[in-house]
């Protein structure tokens, strides 16, 4: 299921609270939700169902990572230390490196050579990295451990995806004073909205928009971004 859009709610009538997926529809607002059944719907359901199926088996950890995968990291700077501290492993019968893996989630770079570049399962969780009251929410793992090692200053946390969901929201209520959204570029439209949402909330909220995603930036190129903001 990935997002497309947010448009106008049918029942409650918002602007831009009926979130618009691949399968269906969804209104953060007032919770109205709608499948879609046109054919290239249940087709990509019946590719997610084939997909979890493939998952369905517990998770074999090597933490002696390959070659490939072991180069894949290093170019965003993610050394062996990184890879012991974050729990980054290999499942081998998958070709997969896990980047994240709970007790609910896990989700992984796929080097097998043939299905999707990312395969996830299980419901998203609330991850963390370093403590502060300044939130950053970008859409990756790798990007919130870049992050969280440029600058120790501020909160990380990777959306597996690019919309915050209601349980963040909340959780963003108590315990941040300041949040900045810092999404792919293809998504820029998307944070605007979401860090609009969040001020409406009583949120302070900002957007970090850049020609390309945050991992692909070095320590300096990241905290000169978050200066600027």
């Amino acid at each position: 299921m990935a997002f497309i859009q947010h448009t106008n709610c049918p029942k409650c009538g918002s602007r831009d609270n009926l979130a618009e997926y691949t399968d269906g529809f969804y209104c953060f607002g007032c919770g109205y939700k709608k499948q879609k059944n046109d054919l290239n719907s249940i087709r990509n359901r019946l590719s997610e169902h084939r997909e979890d199926a493939m998952l369905s088996d517990e998770l074999v950890l090597d933490y002696n990572i390959p070659l490939k995968p072991m180069q894949w990291l290093l170019q965003y700077n993610i050394t062996k230390d990184d890879i012991k501290l974050y729990q980054i492993g290999w499942e081998p019968r998958k070709q997969m490196l896990v980047l994240l893996n709970t007790p609910e989630y896990h989700q992984g770079r796929n080097f097998s050579g043939y299905g999707p570049k990312y395969i996830a399962k299980g419901k998203k969780p609330l991850i963390f990295y370093n403590i502060s009251d300044t939130l950053v929410c970008v859409e990756d793992v790798i990007s919130a451990i870049k992050i969280a090692k440029s600058n120790k200053n501020v909160c990380v946390i990777p959306l597996l995806g690019s919309i915050i969901p209601l349980e963040l929201t909340e959780t963003i209520l108590k315990r941040f004073n300041k949040v900045f959204i810092w999404l792919d570029r293809d998504k820029a439209i998307e944070a605007v909205k979401q860090a609009r949402n969040l001020k409406q909330k009583g949120i302070d909220s900002d957007v970090i928009i850049t020609p390309k995603d945050p991992k692909e930036y070095s320590t300096g190129e990241i905290n000169a971004w978050l200066k600027n903001k």
